[in-house]
């Protein structure tokens, strides 16, 4: 029989503290993207409202204007569960000097914060509008010409760029002079140079992240493309039913602790004009 963490909280506490602090501070696209919290007992999939852009127009003193009429379409968020599991033998759990519950929590949260980064990342490929080439090193004016492309489309508020780490190189090199010797004398080239960091352009926040997808490849060689993004929070949706759950059962054969960690996540493209792919090479 399996017990909750309600039943054997004093035993675990770390662990679920740990977990839930691990998965907060490394996953970012939940900082990025408009989150959801789904309640309990309301189905497994979300629908999300999304309305169509008005348009206002003159207004003729002493005349009813024509009403306006706006169609709602949505977007789906369907819930699924994501975790992980590991054992703990009595013999480690009693002889190690570390705390391996809370260790072990760390690394659970982590690893579920991961993948909920890479799920979401996972969507930039569905992105319609795209900029950057295959097989190509993407530049300052791929970013440049991504955020025109939101803008052009009314696309307001703070824009974010989720790059991997290959193309965030090709954007280092390009702030720093396309690789120089000496510190150029702008701001982004010190900033590189300095902290490694490149910070915003154009107004756009840029993160960097190995969990973006690097499977591109649709023409006829082998070399693989990087699909970072350009975006608005409304573009992408993510829903989460709660925090991490824990569930623990002893082996008594084993001499061990089952312990499972889950989370109920999900997440989906709001408004697809509200991003833009940016395609690139993963290894120049």
């Amino acid at each position: 029989m399996a017990n909750n963490t309600t039943i054997n909280s004093e035993l675990f506490t770390n662990l679920l503290t740990e977990a839930q602090f691990a998965m907060y501070e490394n996953s970012i696209a939940r900082q990025l993207v408009t989150t959801f919290d789904a309640p309990a007992n309301t189905g497994k999939v979300l629908q999300v409202p999304v309305y169509t852009a008005l348009s206002a127009a003159a207004l003729t003193e002493g005349t009813a204007p024509s009403a306006a009429d706006t169609n709602t379409t949505s977007a789906t968020i369907t819930l699924a569960e994501i975790g992980t599991y590991f054992q703990i033998t009595d013999l480690l759990r009693d002889s190690a000097q570390r705390d391996v519950i809370a260790d072990l929590g760390a690394q659970a949260g982590r690893a579920i914060g991961e993948k909920m980064d890479t799920d979401v990342f996972a969507l930039f490929s569905s992105l319609s509008a795209s900029v950057g080439t295959e097989d190509s090193a993407i530049t300052v004016d791929s970013i440049m010409e991504a955020i025109a492309t939101l803008r052009a489309a009314k696309v307001v508020g703070p824009l974010n760029a989720v790059v991997g780490p290959r193309q965030a190189l090709q954007l280092k090199k390009a702030l720093y002079n396309a690789g120089g010797t000496v510190a150029t004398a702008n701001a982004y080239g010190a900033s590189v140079l300095e902290r490694g960091f490149i910070g915003v352009i154009g107004g756009c926040t840029v993160y960097e992240s190995s969990l973006v997808k690097s499977d591109l490849d649709t023409d006829t060689d082998t070399e693989l493309n990087m699909v970072g993004a350009v975006f608005s929070p409304t573009a992408i949706g993510h829903a989460m039913r709660g925090g991490i759950v824990m569930e623990d059962q002893r082996q008594a054969s084993a001499r061990a602790t089952d312990v499972m960690m889950s989370a109920v996540t999900g997440q989906a493209i709001l408004q697809n004009t509200h991003g833009v792919k940016i395609v690139g090479s993963a290894s120049d």
